[in-house]
């Protein structure tokens, strides 16, 4: 799955909220926290609703499908246990080569604070700039936003985990970030890219709850407005939506995909994964959506496909 300059469509395939089960064996010690809540949860309902089989199910379709790059927009753990994130780097390295996917963490995988040796430092080949993305833009520190490019596509990778209080799954980039992202859309639109923003939580305000939203979403969506993207792409809701951001290049198109990992029952939004063919058109773009779900009777079939931008 080797993206290069010569290619005329680049495609990019969009997968979220993982939720990686069965859940690993606890330490009772470990619950003293808001996991205690977060494991009676699982057992009382999420694990009914995170299946690892429709997971393999789709992500064997998309591995079938062979996009030149898959982007994973977070919680691919259920509580941050420390005994969560190898597995959940095995299942990375199983999706692909670390070139070939891109990771950011959700609000799951910063359920409490820890040190990133023992959380998503398991995860680093797959979070860190490719040597064409660090030519363009110097990771800071704190190691977000990192840029990773593929031709004329540029995937600018946030963090919006922070650990919360119990029953509060917020999310907040911080001012660091936030200049941070508006440099680096600057200097991507001077070079003439697409730019792919990536994201855990909805960016926009009113997309979620108090408890659930991107607190300084104001503020990035002032960011979008004044500096320009192309498409933005985020977990989170458990469902797909597809909204524009007006910006001062043209519309930003800003896509949320369902969980990967989501029982097929009608109730909640099947499992599914989004791609996207993009495609220089004269001096703008052509951007298309093929959105593919898993079904009840164990496939996974294209359920939608549109057009979101045409130059």
């Amino acid at each position: 799955m080797s993206a290069n300059e010569a290619q005329h469509v680049f495609t990019l395939a969009h997968i979220s909220d993982i939720h990686l089960s069965p859940l690993p064996k606890v330490m009772r010690r470990q619950l003293l926290s808001k996991r205690l809540l977060g494991y009676v949860n699982w057992h009382r309902g999420r694990k009914f609703v995170h299946k690892r089989e429709v997971l393999d199910l789709l992500t064997h379709d998309l591995k079938e499908r062979s996009p030149d790059h898959i982007a994973v927009t977070g919680d691919l753990t259920n509580l941050g246990l420390p005994q969560e994130f190898p597995p959940a780097a095995e299942w990375l390295r199983q999706l692909g080569a670390p070139d070939d996917v891109t990771v950011i963490p959700g609000n799951h995988d910063a359920y409490v604070r820890l040190h990133p040796d023992k959380a998503t430092a398991h995860w680093r080949p797959f979070m860190e700039a490719n040597e064409a993305g660090r030519a363009l833009f110097e990771t800071p520190s704190g190691g977000f936003p990192f840029v990773r490019r593929f031709g004329d596509v540029a995937l600018i990778a946030l963090s919006s985990a922070i650990p919360t209080a119990p029953l509060v799954a917020a999310g907040w980039l911080g001012s660091a970030q936030r200049r941070a992202l508006a440099d680096v859309l600057d200097r991507l639109g001077q070079e003439g890219l697409f730019r792919v923003v990536l994201i855990h939580h909805p960016p926009l305000p009113g997309q979620a709850g108090w408890r659930r939203a991107l607190r300084d979403a104001h503020e990035v969506h002032e960011i979008l407005r004044d500096h320009g993207a192309e498409l933005v792409l985020h977990g989170h809701n458990h469902e797909q939506s597809v909204l524009d951001c007006e910006t001062i290049s043209g519309p930003a198109i800003v896509v949320g995909v369902p969980s990967a990992s989501e029982a097929v029952d009608g109730r909640i939004p099947a499992a599914r994964y989004n791609e996207y063919a993009i495609e220089r058109a004269g001096n703008g773009w052509h951007l298309e959506m093929t959105g593919r779900a898993a079904t009840k009777d164990g496939q996974v079939l294209e359920c939608e496909k549109r057009v979101l931008r045409s130059r």
